[in-house]
């Protein structure tokens, strides 16, 4: 049974948007994929079954190996899916390397991007992740009590834009390369109406670099590769929700837009207050979310100025590299979903060498007996004490704003209670690395049938902010080779 939501209210016309009204307009159909190539997927917990990079299955096409249970049309089961990760590389016409398409979630599936016209709950149209919606498929007994099992897991409706808050409806891209764009070109057809997509985004820094912005663009690729930003009269806008176009020259800024009208925010589990969407604080800062300051104008979005409170902490955005670590609590026993920050590592992190108990070259043996940190741990909670309620919840100790509080460093006994339960384990703060975009995008006739989305990450040395224990902005640069698999 789907799940509906109600439909959020336009937001009222700014003085800085423009009417966008075109003869035609125009019709998303697919993503061009002639420049992605999908790779072996990671963590697939039976080697020998080859997963299925697309997400449509045919009759009896797959066999889950965790279950036995057989395809019977639709989308690939959960039972397996779940404990991989799949990309696609994004190469730039030249043949570069410069990014890629992932997904990791037991709903989400390859290709990692889909378009939907016409929302079956609020006839919206966006552009998000491709699978099935997980409320999709749910067994009620004659009490009306939830009985749902794994194997009634099978996708019944495809990803929609009014699906449940934290279905994994954000198509996922990272970027490998400092500087260079990389780009999503989609297929367009006239239909004689403006149509505006929402972008349900997540974007990565695997650039092993320090990145202080990044810019979105809309525009063309020519036969050579050579891309255009559009110009005022050619079809394309970015716009607020309610299909008001930005003006071409005029900019608007996501501080005075209302929030998922255009944003780049860091996960809610790290940074902010309750909301409506959240009942909990954010770990590092109970109050203010972190945030990317977007400037928006007609077909371009700037991305600067990350919030004081991440760069005070961090300095600018972290690579996938170069993360934090941290002390996650499974309160619920179930691998894929959400943990709880604990606790964290203020020094430098090994993650490897945390999780299994050997000793790298970066991480020796005092280190890994800290679980792969080479600094006491620390906590912005009251405590890392947890205890039980019968009904099989936690009580999870709040966070305490450094305000109020400085973080307190974990005793040695409450390490060792840590170190001997199970449903405690160390690893990197992933969404340091990601932030959530929410932007909209006015489609209409075009000088071709396709446009591109062009995003490229940026690092300005001279407004970088330092990272405390850092001697300057120069430390923030580093140089890799793009990875060949994707960190989920």
């Amino acid at each position: 049974m789907k799940k509906t939501r109600k439909l959020i209210a336009a937001a009222a016309a700014l003085g800085a948007l423009t009417t966008f009204s075109v003869a035609e307009a125009g019709l998303i159909t697919e993503w061009d994929q002639s420049l992605v190539v999908p790779r072996t997927p990671t963590n697939i917990a039976d080697p020998g079954f080859v997963f299925d990079q697309y997400n449509y299955v045919e009759p009896g096409y797959l066999t889950d190996p965790i279950t036995g249970a057989v395809s019977a049309g639709g989308f690939m089961p959960s039972g397996w899916a779940k404990y991989t990760s799949g990309s696609g590389a994004i190469y730039n016409p030249a043949g570069t390397l410069v990014g890629a398409m992932t997904w990791k979630e037991r709903d989400t599936q390859g290709p990692g991007l889909s378009i939907v016209n016409g929302d079956d709950v609020t006839g919206d149209n966006c552009i998000m992740s491709a699978g099935w919606n997980p409320d999709s498929t749910v067994v009620l007994d004659a009490d009306g009590n939830d009985i749902t099992q794994m194997s009634d897991w099978w996708g019944i409706d495809k990803k929609q834009c009014s699906d449940p808050f934290q279905s994994s409806k954000r198509f996922k891209m990272v970027s490998y390369v400092l500087d260079a764009p990389v780009d999503l070109t989609f297929n367009v057809q006239d239909n004689g109406q403006v149509d505006t997509y929402r972008l349900l985004m997540k974007y990565g820094n695997q650039t092993g670099s320090r990145v202080t912005g990044f810019t979105m663009q809309v525009g063309f690729l020519d036969a050579g590769g050579n891309f255009t930003e559009a110009g005022p009269g050619d079809g394309l806008a970015f716009s607020a929700r309610n299909g008001a176009a930005y003006d071409y020259t005029v900019p608007i800024t996501s501080d005075i837009m209302k929030q998922g009208e255009l944003d780049a925010l860091q996960a809610h589990g790290l940074f902010g207050a309750p909301d409506q969407h959240h009942t909990s604080y954010g770990y590092f800062n109970p109050y203010v979310r972190a945030t990317f300051l977007m400037t928006a104008n007609q077909t371009h979005i700037v991305a600067s100025d990350m919030s004081a409170v991440h760069t005070d902490l961090f300095g600018e955005w972290l690579p996938s590299n170069q993360l934090k670590g941290g002390l996650y609590f499974d309160a619920d026993g179930i691998i894929y979903t959400d943990n709880s920050l604990m606790a964290s590592c203020p020094g430098n992190f090994d993650e490897a060498a945390g999780q299994t108990g050997l000793v790298s070259a970066d991480c020796d043996q005092a280190c890994v007996d800290n679980l792969g940190c080479d600094a006491p741990w620390v906590t912005y909670r009251e405590s890392v004490t947890i205890t039980a309620n019968a009904d099989g919840t936690w009580n999870i100790p709040p966070v305490v704003g450094t305000d109020i509080r400085p973080p307190v460093t974990l005793t040695a006994a409450e390490l060792d209670l840590i170190k001997a339960n199970p449903a405690w384990s160390a690893a990197d703060i992933d969404d340091l690395a990601n932030v959530n975009i929410n932007a909209f995008l006015n489609v209409g006739s075009l000088p071709a049938g396709n446009f591109t989305l062009r995003v490229t990450p940026t690092f300005d040395a001279t407004t970088a902010v330092t990272e405390p224990g850092t001697s300057g902005p120069a430390e923030f640069i580093v140089t890799i080779d793009a990875p060949n698999t994707v960190t989920p």
